[in-house]
């Protein structure tokens, strides 16, 4: 019983200051890759189709560089929801479609925003 309320409490340390780290991480992860996003937003803006199309493959390799570190945080079906998204992002710009192309980028978008948004640690989310 001596060491029962001591070991407790280290592993209720633990746990929060991983949920604070993986928080964290996700929330500098998705801010460059909103990052990333507008900038082709504001190509896709300003009509430039092959700078957009650059900037979308570096926000892709970006993705695919974190995407296997947020599966371990975050739930699979979010991480498929921006895989489909970017790939459909991806046809409109290369058929430089301007509307699909910027009603595609800022689902995108949403969605990386909402995912930190949703893990961050507070009473809202625990409950």
């Amino acid at each position: 019983m001596r060491y029962v309320v001591p070991l407790m409490i280290s592993i209720v340390i633990f746990v929060l200051l991983l949920d604070i780290i993986s928080f964290k991480y996700l929330d500098k992860t998705s801010e460059n890759l909103n990052k990333m996003l507008t900038a082709v937003q504001q190509n896709i803006e300003k009509g430039h189709w092959e700078e957009a199309k650059k900037n979308i493959e570096k926000a892709e390799k970006e993705w695919k560089k974190i995407d296997k570190k947020w599966a371990i945080l975050i739930e699979h079906r979010e991480i498929d929801e921006i895989e489909i998204n970017m790939e459909k992002l991806k046809s409109y710009v290369e058929t430089k479609n301007k509307d699909l192309s910027m009603a595609q980028l800022k689902a995108i978008k949403m969605l990386i925003r909402h995912i930190p948004q949703n893990e961050k640690p507070i009473l809202e989310n625990i409950l």
